[in-house]
């Protein structure tokens, strides 16, 4: 048969222009049998790197993955990953299209939940990112006001560090997150919204030798004992920033980690010092919240880090459901409540 007419090409028509062109790329995949099966094989070798573990995640074979693998590399017309003795490695054009496959899964995704949600009503399930400060003083109100509006919504809250949110964004695993942008990820990879700086406090146990001071400078701090977030997290690079710039050492002896249980549970029971965001520390000293044994060092110098934004995917578009707490968090940042 023609190699035209197989392709379904007018005759005359030069091959090489018809397929330089985006459009005509990417109907001549989906011509020559590109379907799902094969975008999915490729974002799990991304994942993975095995095409045991690969399969294993599909609930498929593994000649059943390798014979999907070989089908992906005669369609593209390229070469997509290589054997190595640790198992697949994607080559750039296979990262390339593995990066473009997961983005689609995650559409097709997304659009089963839009549909199922507008069949339904405005319902469905919202998942929503935030560091510890906007989450307790942001998120968590813009959910109970949700409950009484919109109680076919179901909320799910993942509160982490910026980078560990911001990579759950991109691979479609959140809807939204209230953080602060990675550093070394491109501003192009989201829509973002930048509000104010986040202020930070200093916490120690009611009855801390510091508490009998009527003012705190940061230097007399550096002498006991710090909880900070874990070495390379966004909070405790500005933190250290901070201090710095204010000529203040940094704390000689640091317990990391990056539960606020084990913060406050540690400032409970020792002499050490844990900067945590003002609204958390409130929490932890309010009648209206913990009501606990915690108190706020009035410091001296007062310390606000890098703003945090309202961050979406580039690309990706809201749910109905997502839409609507993506705005009433957008309220509360606003302060209308």
């Amino acid at each position: 048969m023609d190699n035209d007419k197989e392709d379904g090409l007018p005759a005359g028509i030069d091959r090489g222009m018809a397929v330089a062109t985006p459009a005509a790329t990417a109907d001549r995949l989906l011509r020559r049998g590109l379907k799902l099966s094969h975008l999915r094989l490729l974002a799990e070798l991304a994942r993975t790197g095995q095409m045991s573990a690969a399969a294993a995640g599909l609930a498929i074979s593994q000649p059943a993955a390798s014979r999907l693998a070989a089908e992906a590399e005669r369609i593209t017309g390229v070469t997509l990953y290589e054997r190595t003795s640790r198992g697949i490695a994607l080559t750039v054009s296979g990262r390339a299209f593995a990066g473009r496959a997961r983005r689609m899964i995650d559409e097709v995704g997304q659009a089963g939940r839009e549909l199922a949600e507008i069949a339904g009503g405005t319902a469905g399930t919202v998942n929503i990112g935030a560091v510890t400060g906007p989450a307790v003083e942001h998120v968590l109100p813009a959910i109970r006001k949700a409950r009484i509006g919109y109680p076919g919504i179901a909320v799910n809250v993942e509160v982490a560090t910026s980078d560990v949110l911001a990579e759950k964004l991109l691979d479609g695993t959140l809807d939204f997150t209230l953080a602060r942008r990675p550093r070394h990820h491109a501003p192009q990879l989201y829509a973002e919204r930048v509000f104010g700086p986040e202020p930070i406090s200093l916490i120690v146990r009611a009855g801390h030798p510091l508490m009998r001071r009527p003012a705190v400078r940061l230097a007399d701090t550096v002498q006991y004992d710090w909880v900070f977030p874990l070495e390379g997290a966004l909070l405790r690079t500005m933190l250290e920033t901070v201090l710095v710039a204010q000529g203040v050492p940094l704390p000689a002896k640091v317990f990391n980690t990056s539960s606020i249980l084990l913060t406050a549970v540690t400032v409970n029971q020792t002499n050490a010092v844990a900067p945590v965001a003002s609204a958390v520390a409130r929490f932890f000293s309010d009648p209206q919240g913990l009501n606990g044994p915690i108190r706020t060092l009035a410091i001296a110098e007062p310390i606000a880090v890098e703003p945090y934004a309202l961050l979406i995917a580039a690309g990706h578009s809201l749910t109905p459901a997502a839409q609507v707490l993506y705005d009433m968090v957008t309220r509360q940042l606003d302060g209308g409540g």
